[in-house]
């Protein structure tokens, strides 16, 4: 409550004051600590002043007589009040302010602009993210599917786990460190009714996934990430255009041999975003090879894109229809990656939001994406 204010002029501060007196309203106190209400100690020894945000050209502060409560478990302590935090000199507008200007502004600017230290800025930063995510619902809360998978960083020598909400599409947990090691923190900070709640765990082929998820949420279903696949798919491709591409060389076919180069990015980019001249040398793909093999194997990329895409019950059957095919396609590298993906597990339709991938294949795969058809056959 507001009781008066005045200006002052002090000569260790180049701007006017303007000194608000307030105080707390008339009432049973809380204690600072624990948020409890106390009777009052006693009215507190001495004025407390806090740093509020600027009017015009003057310097606000607020200047209270703080009470003090008495409670057994903390002891005679300063009482709660609601403009400012226990143990900080700014009140919580200042404090949001400032946090906001950290995150789109220089230490320079911040400083200048406030008049306040640099040093100071972690600390409000960390009291204003805690303040907010004591308001909001716990992230953890209504988790039924998640994807999880681990990134690098510092041109590849760190690594981070990063696990997002499928749902909700946002990350929930990251962690330095890669590993079932790593992963089992996760669970370990889930309450049970928050494991028994997750249904889907989508991620890559790593067997730590696997048996992580069997162990803290064995109801789970095991699912491989939908751009994992479609990577190792595009990866697959571009291995049968060089190894013809090699073959045509040694042969002596340059006419071959430039059209498997100049359709180097062609077979991997999605048919909707080829450029004129890609789609001008990817019309030649299908003469470029007696057997067909570079559109073959293009075509059966296309054909991993449909139940990756599709709902359920439009996608009904299509990976196991894809992988007949690609088991008996006799192109080298496309029946090794069946074999591969059969190794992870058994295979369903689902739905997944997953699309061609580029070449950079080394961003995480988790992000918005979310879970894909394919089951790995770790649930129960």
């Amino acid at each position: 409550m507001v009781e008066d204010a005045r200006i002052a002029d002090s000569p260790l501060r180049p701007e006017p004051v303007l000194e608000v007196r307030v105080r707390p309203r008339a009432g049973m106190l809380r204690c600072s600590r624990c948020g409890r209400k106390r009777p009052g100690y006693d009215r507190g020894s001495g004025m407390r002043r806090w740093r509020h945000q600027d009017f015009g050209r003057f310097r606000v502060e607020p200047v209270a007589a703080m009470p003090r409560v008495d409670r057994p478990q903390c002891g005679v302590v300063v009482a709660s009040v609601p403009w400012v935090e226990p143990g900080s000199r700014f009140t919580r507008d200042f404090e949001a302010e400032r946090a906001w200007l950290t995150t789109v502004t220089d230490r320079k600017t911040v400083s200048g602009f406030l008049h306040v230290a640099w040093r100071t800025a972690g600390v409000v930063a960390h009291r204003v993210a805690e303040r907010a995510k004591s308001m909001m619902p716990s992230p953890f809360d209504g988790l039924t599917s998640i994807g999880v998978d681990e990134t690098s960083y510092r041109k590849g020598h760190t690594y981070i786990t990063v696990v997002v909400d499928h749902e909700r599409h946002r990350v929930i947990w990251a962690h330095d460190g890669y590993g079932r090691d790593v992963f089992d923190l996760f669970f370990q900070t889930l309450t049970p009714e928050q494991r028994a709640s997750i249904k889907v765990a989508a991620g890559d082929g790593a067997r730590w996934i696997d048996s992580c998820v069997a162990e803290h949420c064995p109801n789970a279903e095991r699912v491989l990430d939908g751009f994992r696949i479609v990577s190792w798919m595009t990866d697959a491709l571009d291995g049968v255009r060089k190894r013809l591409w090699n073959q045509a060389r040694r042969a002596g076919d340059g006419e071959a041999a430039k059209r498997l180069r100049g359709v180097g990015y062609a077979v991997l980019k999605n048919p909707e975003d080829l450029t004129d001249r890609q789609s001008e040398a990817f019309d030649r793909l299908a003469d470029t090879d007696p057997r067909g093999r570079p559109y073959r194997a293009w075509r059966l990329k296309e054909l991993l894109r449909t139940p990756l895409r599709h709902p359920v019950e439009r996608a009904e059957g299509e990976p196991d229809h894809w992988m007949f095919r690609a088991s008996h396609s006799r192109i080298p590298e496309i029946v090794e990656l069946a074999k591969k993906i059969r190794r992870a597990g058994p295979t369903s339709s689902g739905p997944s939001g997953s699309d061609t991938p580029t070449r950079d294949s080394s961003r995480p795969t988790t992000g918005s994406r979310s879970p894909s058809a394919w089951r790995t056959g770790s649930a129960t």
